[in-house]
């Protein structure tokens, strides 16, 4: 997994390294994590880049006046946390425990894939090795 607690607020929040925004600006490193962002940024190409912690919706290009909340849903209507509209401290506890489940449904099915992409890449090798000792 990627980080087992990035449906908290406060984990979405220290990944937040070198954003470009202020506490001042709409598009803030809070309100960014309580619309479900975490910085997936890897230099100051790509500082803005940020993901859905729960859709896996990745952005960038935001503007010091962008709301997150109004971005994650013109970008991700579908996703359960949008469709959810509250920040962590306002869930009912049902309503976290259902995010929380989504997102270990969502990381299994991550994970599984990216073990089915390393068995088809083996796979492949193998029956290149076999055509070529024909």
């Amino acid at each position: 997994m990627e980080s087992p607690a990035l449906y908290l607020v406060d984990v979405r929040i220290k990944t937040f390294k070198k954003w470009p925004f202020t506490d001042k600006d709409k598009c803030n490193i809070r309100n960014m994590a309580e619309a479900g962002f975490y910085s997936v940024a890897t230099g100051e190409d790509d500082a803005d880049a940020a993901k859905c912690f729960l859709c896996g919706k990745e952005l960038d290009g935001w503007e010091a006046h962008d709301d997150p909340w109004d971005e994650h849903k013109s970008h991700a209507a579908k996703c359960a946390f949008v469709q959810l509209g509250k920040k962590e401290n306002e869930l009912l506890l049902s309503e976290m425990l259902s995010v929380i489940k989504q997102y270990m449904v969502n990381e299994v099915k991550r994970v599984a894939e990216a073990r089915k992409e390393k068995i088809d890449e083996r796979a492949k090798l193998v029956r290149r090795q076999c055509m070529t000792r024909k």
